[in-house]
Order: structure tokens, then sequence, then C-alpha cells
């Protein structure tokens, strides 16, 4: 059951993915945000400014999803080397309810330590879903507590804080490395495939 559940979110994804590309042109998606860090503290995504940012949304309960994206996050930025200063690696929370900061801190701390982790109340996560265009739903199970389907895209957001790109789920963290070093030597070859390249969509 599981597996044809994960399989079942690998397909959303993709398709979901294809269409926020196309989306994407036309300045749809992303944009700025506040919610709380993983310190407790506020966080407007704009102090990110001249870093490239990769962020994806998820949950610490996930079973296999997130986990394996945020590992795959954390092997993009030691691939990095030094580059790695000049980027951020941030998770925002579907869940809540259950991810405070201090849990968020914790499991962050598993991946990589300089990632950030976002949580806030129901509305706010929600409005930041609706404006990258995450879906999700909470299914309950039958021990009493819930789990939830997402969405599995990594959005990479430029130096300047405009969505540069939409990577879906699957894709590896070689092809994410290339997209971001391509962003910080500010050299807009493409490198990147039809589906997260987000120029080719507007043509």
């Amino acid at each position: 059951m599981r597996m044809t559940r994960l399989a079942l979110l690998i397909v959303l994804s993709l398709l979901s993915s294809l269409f926020t590309t196309i989306q994407a042109s036309t300045s749809s998606i992303g944009g700025d945000f506040t919610l709380i860090n993983h310190e407790g503290k506020t966080f407007h995504l704009q102090q990110l400014r001249g870093k490239v940012v990769l962020l994806f949304f998820g949950y610490t309960y996930c079973p296999d999803i997130c986990p394996t994206e945020l590992a795959g996050v954390s092997r993009v930025l030691d691939g990095l080397g030094t580059d790695a200063d000049r980027v951020q690696g941030v998770f925002v929370s579907l869940d809540p309810e259950r991810d405070t900061p201090r849990v968020l801190k914790d499991y962050l701390g598993y991946f990589n330590q300089q990632l950030i982790g976002l949580t806030g109340s129901d509305d706010a996560i929600r409005q930041v879903a609706i404006r990258y265009q995450v879906r999700y739903q909470k299914h309950s199970l039958s021990n009493g507590s819930y789990s939830l389907d997402h969405s599995a895209n990594l959005y990479i957001i430029d130096q300047d804080g405009q969505l540069f790109s939409v990577v879906p789920y699957g894709l590896p963290p070689e092809h994410v490395q290339r997209v971001v070093r391509s962003l910080l030597d500010n050299n807009m070859q493409s490198v990147r495939s039809p589906k997260d390249t987000l120029k080719d969509a507007s043509r």
C-alpha cells in the first residue's frame, strides 16, 4: 500500500511540476513570505536576498519523500564546497500542528545543520502553499494519528528572490547542483531539463 501511494505521489508531483513550470513564466508562482523559523524567530524570505534558495515543502513525519529530498538537498550543498555559503536550503512544514520549531530543528539536524526549518499558523502555511501552488491533504489513520499527501517539487529561487526553476521530485542532486552552479556563475546557458526550464515554457 505504501509503495502504491508513493508511486501515485511521484506521478502527481511530476504532473504538478509540469503545470507549475508553465505557469511560473507568468510570474504567478512564488514571492516573499513571513513564517517562524526553527529558532522560534520571525523569518522573512527576503532575508536571503543575494543567495540561491532551495525551497521544499513537507513534514517531519513524512516516511519517505521528505527524507529523500532533504538528503538530496544536503548532497547538493556538500557538493558545492565553499560555494555552499552562497546557497540556502529552506524546509517549510505543511504540518504546523506537530512540527514546532524545536521539532524542526532536531529533524533538520539529521540532514544538514545549515538548513532552515519554517512553521507557522495553519492559515500562514496555507497562504504560502497557495503562493507556490503546493497541494497537500491530511488523511486520518486508524491509530488516531494522520499523514499528509503533498506535492514534492523543489523550488530554486535566484539571488533576486525570483523563482528560477521548479525541479520535479526524483531528479538527481547532480542535476540540481548544475542549475545552482549556473546561477552562482551567472551563467544563464540552459543546463536544465525541459520539465524544469522556465524560460523555455514561455516561448
